[in-house]
């Protein structure tokens, strides 16, 4: 029962990581994230167990975790899989001017 409330908090500990983190670099590519909202999931066996969805005024982004991810730190090659992961859901939210549909003749 210790073990299971402990993996609890050190999984909420990383979603407060990765929500910093996402606000950092959505900062640097230009996005103002308002909102990171997790849905924590309890089971470990699911290889994406943990769902972030990432808002802004007009746009929102959903991200799936696995467990490893928010339950360890240190790993660099986790953190930067989730810097990657992070960064292609940015990448979502940065405002696009519509492209045409159509071909202008001169």
């Amino acid at each position: 029962m210790n073990q299971e409330v402990s993996m609890k908090i050190d999984r909420l500990v990383g979603a407060e990581v990765i929500s910093a983190r996402a606000r950092e670099i959505g900062v640097e590519n230009g996005v103002v994230i308002s909102e990171c909202v997790w849905d924590i999931g309890q089971s470990i066996e699911l290889q994406h167990a943990h769902r972030l969805d990432l808002s802004t005024a007009s746009k929102t982004v959903r991200i799936y975790f696995p467990d490893q991810e928010l339950s360890t730190s240190g790993n660099e090659v986790r953190k930067k899989r989730t810097d990657d992961r992070l960064r292609g859901a940015i990448a979502q939210l940065l405002p696009r001017s519509p492209a045409p549909t159509y071909a202008t003749s001169v």
